[in-house]
């Protein structure tokens, strides 16, 4: 075969967050927050995609105010920007962080670094 499939949750209402794809060129992360969920205040450890599929983002960055994006929403986000992205407005959030390169290409660790 030529190519590789990975599989990922479908239809779940809880909380999920699932590394897909962990390859030398990309990194690809699938995650499902209920309500009043998010990740930790964390930096960007690679150029980062976010596809918002399911729900609304609710995404600080830096300093500046949140902002909230509906689905079908493609945010890009540049290497060691300061994040956080919440559900603060709906029952599930659902969506994928793609990260390329891969961040041990570009100096990144393999886990964001979380701001206290």
């Amino acid at each position: 075969m030529i190519e590789k499939t990975y599989n990922f949750t479908t239809e779940s209402d809880s909380k999920t967050v699932e590394k897909i794809v962990n390859t030398d060129d990309v990194q690809i992360i699938h995650m499902i927050f209920p309500k009043g969920e998010g990740t930790p205040k964390h930096f960007t450890n690679s150029k980062v995609h976010l596809i918002v599929i399911k729900g609304e983002m609710t995404l600080t960055l830096e300093d500046q105010e949140p902002k909230v994006y509906p689905a079908g929403t493609i945010i890009h986000l540049p290497f060691n920007t300061k994040m956080i992205a919440q559900n603060l407005t709906c029952e599930v959030l659902e969506f994928f962080v793609i990260k390329a390169p891969h961040p041990s290409k570009i100096g990144g660790p393999e886990e964001p670094n979380k701001v206290e």
